[in-house]
């Protein structure tokens, strides 16, 4: 186990969190709800003064222009008769009989004041604005001007349709005024009283939700810092605790998805052991196997040089080949495929190889093709319950045919057919013989041996291309298989005389198969293997060991 996590120190803890946010929420969600409630009380006392004034407003103008338009016709006859005694008299009458008037001017067809509550003004012309608006108004029609608490009033004095002069009132609005201050006084306190009683209910609210809250954070924040704790533990390689899981909410769910994974890693970490026991045993395999096999250079004997190429689809494989050094300059090559791929497949194919070997070391008399396959069938006959079969091709290359000429030997137990690619007379590969030969796989005692030989004669600088179906049947992504003829178009047209250019070869195979699957996984193994015949190989080594 490697070493534990260090632990970083925890900060503020989770239930405080919690606690400071509800209340914070709350608290601006009262404060809130306190301020836009004061802001209403006191628009709604503002809005009612608002409405006060312009209905005192309204009515101090109606009553005004009522009581000019009444008090111009009253003095309507006096001032065109000029009875000025009785313009006096209805000036003192007037004024005492109604309290927001607190003075009145009466002017006769000049201009000139004929009556007033302020006996000096009498004898005076009238010098305000309202002089030229009140002669052109309409009969009936009141003028107003005026700012404050105090305004004046116009309207002119007829005697049927001819103007005879106009009067002044002056009418005070003060008392409106203090009315509705009264008004807006109450409005405030009623605002204030208001504020404070719903000051009292938002602290309570508040310490209400603060209390819920603070109780709800600690219910939560408990399994969480349980669940937080496990964590560590888990960090720290204990697998065995576990947390309570009797919450029915979302963290009763994290409770128990959290032991299902503490669980889940210890089981993984057992799988992830015995997977990299396993892969360590399967790459060992795979370097033993791999060692069983030639080396991936050229092999000279007398006139032969033969080079190979095997990749398994997995660790391990079914593919194998094999050459041995015979007497007499002859060579033999051997190449199987074992059912399938993987480690079963791997074991089946070292059976075979060392049933080779075994054959090999009792008596070289014995490694003709067809006592080869025998042998291997032997070996490899009834493993596996006979579900495990292999295919195998073995050759005896012999150049003691006669002059400048070879031989092949050959014995086909169900592995593709081989090709010998023909040396032109320019020295490239021009031409391909297929060795048209089969038979039944070796491995089931239930089939009858039928194993197919042959011979095939050999010319300087022919080459024999032997190889299993991971090399024809590679697919690309749509599915298409590589297939012979492509193979042979590969070959085509290449030379292979020196031992760099049947190298050369090789990899030009290897790279066309490469490329046509696209980069999709191989779903076999792949072996070739490349047999050059050439006398002139046996005499330059002879030129090269002198």
């Amino acid at each position: 186990m490697s070493a534990a996590t260090p632990r970083r120190r925890a900060g503020i803890p989770l239930s405080v969190k919690l606690i400071l946010t509800a209340a914070v929420t709350v608290a601006a969600a009262v404060f809130a709800a306190g301020w836009f409630g004061t802001r209403a009380i006191e628009d709604l006392a503002r809005g009612d003064a608002a409405t006060r004034r312009a209905e005192g407003d309204a009515a101090i103008e109606r009553e005004a222009s009522l009581l000019s338009q009444k008090v111009a016709a009253v003095m309507s006859f006096p001032v065109a008769t000029e009875q000025l005694g009785d313009i006096e008299a209805l000036v003192a009458d007037t004024i005492a009989a109604h309290d927001r008037i607190r003075w009145l001017l009466v002017a006769d067809v000049t201009g000139q004041i004929i009556g007033a509550t302020d006996p000096t003004r009498v004898g005076k012309p009238l010098d305000d604005e309202l002089v030229a608006e009140v002669t052109s108004a309409e009969p009936g029609a009141v003028a107003r001007r005026g700012r404050g608490t105090e305004w004046t009033y116009g309207t002119a004095i007829r005697s049927g349709r001819d103007y005879k002069g106009q009067i002044r009132l002056g009418v005070s609005t003060a008392d409106l005024e203090r009315q509705l201050a009264a008004s807006i006084a109450a409005a405030t306190a009623r605002s204030a009283r208001e504020r404070d009683r719903l000051a009292v209910l938002a602290l309570g609210l508040l310490v209400a939700g603060v209390a819920v809250a603070a109780l709800q954070g600690v219910r939560m924040a408990r399994p969480i810092k349980q669940l937080a704790a496990q964590a560590d533990r888990i960090a720290g390689g204990d697998l065995d605790q576990r947390v309570p899981e009797t919450r029915h909410d979302e963290i009763g769910v994290l409770a128990r998805n959290f032991n299902h994974m503490a669980s889940r890693i210890g089981e993984l970490l057992v799988e992830q052991a015995a997977k990299a026991s396993l892969e360590h045993e399967m790459s060992l395999a795979r370097a033993v196997q791999q060692s069983m096999l030639p080396a991936p250079v050229p092999f000279t004997h007398g006139p032969v040089r033969v080079l190979g190429h095997c990749v398994p689809a997995s660790e391990c494989g079914g593919d194998w080949w094999s050459f041995r050094r015979l007497s007499g300059d002859r060579t033999l090559i051997v190449i199987g495929d074992a059912t399938g791929h993987g480690v079963h497949s791997a074991m089946i194919a070292a059976c075979a190889r060392g049933a080779v070997e075994a054959l090999a070391d009792t008596d070289e008399r014995l490694l003709t093709p067809d006592g080869v396959l025998k042998a291997i069938h032997s070996a490899i006959s009834g493993v596996g319950d006979h579900a495990l079969l292999m295919t195998c091709f073995c050759a005896v290359v012999d150049p003691a045919s006669g002059p400048g000429a070879g031989q092949i030997h050959y014995a086909n137990a169900g592995q593709n057919f081989p090709y010998v690619m023909r040396r032109g007379a320019e020295g490239s590969l021009d031409s391909a013989q297929i060795i048209a030969a089969s038979g039944n796989p070796l491995g089931d005692p239930r089939l009858t041996q039928n194993v197919r030989r042959g011979s095939v004669a050999l010319r300087p600088g022919d080459v024999l291309v032997v190889f299993t179906d991971g090399v024809v049947e590679r697919q690309s992504p749509s599915g298409k298989l590589f297939g012979d003829r492509r193979l042979r178009t590969v070959l085509h047209g290449q030379r292979a005389v020196s031992e760099r250019e049947l190298l050369a070869l090789r990899q030009r195979v290897v790279d066309a198969v490469d490329e046509f699957a696209e980069g999709t996984v191989a779903a076999d193994d792949l072996t070739l293997v490349l047999v050059q015949y050439d006398p002139d190989i046996a005499r330059d080594q002879v030129r090269t060991a002198s």
